[in-house]
C-alpha cells in the first residue's frame, strides 16, 4: 500500500493521481451510465420487436454477464495487462451495444445484455483493483467520495439522456448515450501508467467461475417465476449453490477467492458479507420503488425520478464530507452506523407508503444515501486493506462483483415478496400495506449488516 503526507484533494486531482482517478470514474461512470441510461429503452424495444414475455432476461442475461466478468476479472487483468484488459473489455461492451443497436428481435437485445454485462463485470472490476496499488490509503475514502458522485450524475443524467434520445429517435438511440465512456475509457486506459502491487499472477479458476454462474443461473430464474413457492425455492437453491464455490474453491482448481473470503472472525470476510446483504437489502426496496411512489402518491413521472435519485445525490454528498475525516476510530465509528441510518430509512419508507406520507419518504431516502454515504468507502477500503499483500489486486477487483450478487439476490428477494403479497395488484386497488413487507425485510437485512458490522476494523498505519 502506498504511503504519503501529501493526501489532499489538490493530489488527488492532478498528475498521475489525476489521471488514474480519470481512468477508475470512466470505468465506474460507464457501468453507472449503462445500468440507468436503456430503463427508458427496454420497454418500448420489448413491445416493438416482440420481447415482452422474455423481457425480465435482458435484466438476467446482463447480471450474469456481470458475475462472470467480474470473477474472472483478476485473471485477464495479469495475463494481459490493465490496459490492454480494459481496452479490449471496452470494444466487447461496443460490439454488444451495436447488436442492441441494430436488433431485429429481442434475442439480440439478450444477447447484447450479456455481451455488456460482460464487459461491464471486467471493467468495473479491473478498475477496483487497481485502486490499493495507484493510491496512498489516506486518499481512498477521497477516491470513493469521487465515484459516488460519478454515480450520482450518471443517476440523474442517464435516464434523461436514454429518456430524450428515445422520445426524439428511438429506442435503439438509447444505446449510444454511453458512447462518451465508450470512448474515453480506452483512451485512458493508454494514457495512464497503472501500477500493480507484487501480488502472484492470479490464475483463471474456470472450476470456482463455473459453480458461481451456475449459482447465480439458478439464482436469477425467480425473476422469471410466477409462483412464489417456486421463487423461494430457486433463490434458496442458489444462495446455497454458492456454499460449494466457497468450500471447493482451490481444491478443484486454482484459488478465485482470497484468504479469509466470507470467513466470520476476519475482517475480509466481515467486509464481504457486509458488502453483500448492504447490496442485497438495498434491492429489496429499490426495485419497485419508484412504482410505489406513482400508484401511493400519484406523482409525475418526473418527480418520481426526482425522488428516487434523492437516495444517490445525498450518498454523493455524505461520502464526500465524511472523506474529510481522518481518524481511524472516528472513520469507523461512523461506518459502523451506515448500517443504522439504513435501517432507519427503511422504516421510515414502509411507514411512509402506508401512511401516504410525503415527509417521511423523503427522509426514507435520505437515510438510506446517508447509510452508503458514510459506510460504503471505508468498509472497501478496509476490506482491501485486511487482504494478504499477495491478494490484494483479486481482493479488490471482487468488490463490486460481490456487491452486484447481492443487487441480484435482493431483486429476486423483492419479486418473491412482491408475488407473495400480491403487491402489484394491491398498489392498483390503492392498498400498499405490501410495502410493509418489502421494507420489513431490507430492515432486517440492515440489521444483520450491523451485526456484521463490528468485525470490521480500518488497517492502522
Amino acid at each position: 500500500m502506498l504511503q504519503d503526507v501529501n493526501v489532499g484533494w489538490s493530489r488527488l486531482l492532478k498528475g498521475r493521481d489525476g489521471a488514474m482517478l480519470g481512468l477508475i470514474s470512466a470505468g465506474v461512470g460507464l457501468h453507472a451510465f449503462n445500468q440507468f441510461a436503456i430503463v427508458a429503452a427496454l420497454p418500448p424495444a420489448a413491445a416493438e420487436i416482440g420481447g415482452t414475455a422474455y423481457f425480465s432476461w435482458a435484466y438476467t442475461l446482463y447480471f450474469l454477464g456481470s458475475i462472470a466478468g467480474g470473477t474472472g476479472a483478476a485473471a485477464m487483468r495479469d495475463r494481459f495487462g490493465p490496459r490492454a484488459s480494459l481496452v479490449v473489455s471496452t470494444l466487447v461492451f461496443a460490439f454488444g451495444g451495436l447488436l442492441a443497436l441494430s436488433a431485429p428481435s429481442f434475442s439480440w437485445i439478450m444477447a447484447a445484455r450479456l455481451f455488456q454485462g460482460i464487459a461491464d463485470g471486467l471493467i468495473v472490476a479491473i478498475c477496483y483493483s487497481l485502486i490499493p496499488a495507484n493510491f496512498p490509503s489516506a486518499l481512498i475514502a477521497r477516491v470513493f467520495a469521487v465515484e459516488a458522485i460519478v454515480w450520482a450524475v450518471a443517476a440523474i443524467a442517464g435516464p434523461l439522456a436514454g429518456g430524450l434520445l428515445t422520445e426524439a429517435y428511438s429506442w435503439r438511440a438509447s444505446f449510444l448515450a454511453v458512447a462518451p465512456f465508450v470512448l474515453l475509457l480506452p483512451f485512458l486506459a493508454l494514457a495512464a501508467k497503472p501500477r500493480m502491487t507484487e501480488a502472484a499472477p492470479v490464475p483463471f479458476s474456470i472450476a470456482t467461475i463455473a459453480l458461481c454462474l451456475a449459482a447465480a443461473f439458478v439464482l436469477s430464474l425467480s425473476s422469471v417465476m410466477s409462483g412464489g413457492g417456486m421463487q423461494a425455492m430457486t433463490i434458496a437453491a442458489g444462495a446455497a449453490l454458492f456454499l460449494p464455490a466457497l468450500k471447493l474453491d482451490g481444491k478443484i482448481g486454482p484459488k478465485l477467492f482470497p484468504a479469509g473470503a466470507f470467513r466470520l472472525g476476519s475482517v475480509l470476510g466481515h467486509g464481504f458479507w457486509v458488502l453483500l446483504i448492504m447490496s442485497a437489502s438495498h434491492s429489496v426496496g429499490s426495485v419497485y420503488l419508484a412504482m410505489m411512489i406513482g400508484a401511493v402518491f400519484d406523482f409525475r413521472p418526473s418527480v418520481v425520478g426526482s425522488i428516487v435519485v434523492i437516495m444517490a445525490l445525498t450518498w454523493s454528498a455524505v461520502a464526500v464530507l465524511v472523506s474529510r475525516v481522518a481518524a481511524v476510530g472516528s472513520r469507523e465509528r461512523w461506518m459502523l452506523s451506515g448500517a443504522l441510518f439504513q435501517l432507519l430509512g427503511f422504516l421510515a419508507l414502509g411507514t411512509a407508503f402506508t401512511m401516504g406520507s410525503v415527509m417521511l419518504l423523503l427522509v426514507g431516502q435520505m437515510a438510506i444515501g446517508t447509510g452508503f454515504g458514510v459506510a460504503w468507502a471505508n468498509i472497501n477500503q478496509a476490506a482491501m486493506e485486511a487482504a494478504e499483500s499477495t491478494e490484494r489486486d483479486l481482493a479488490s477487483a471482487l468488490l463490486p462483483t460481490i456487491s452486484t450478487t447481492g443487487y441480484a439476490i435482493g431483486a429476486g428477494i423483492a419479486g418473491m415478496i412482491a408475488t407473495a403479497t400480491g403487491l402489484v395488484a394491491g398498489l392498483e386497488s390503492g392498498d400498499a400495506s405490501a410495502s410493509l413487507w418489502l421494507y420489513g425485510t431490507a430492515a432486517a437485512g440492515a440489521a444483520l449488516t450491523f451485526l456484521f458490522g463490528f468485525g470490521i476494523r480500518l488497517k492502522r498505519a
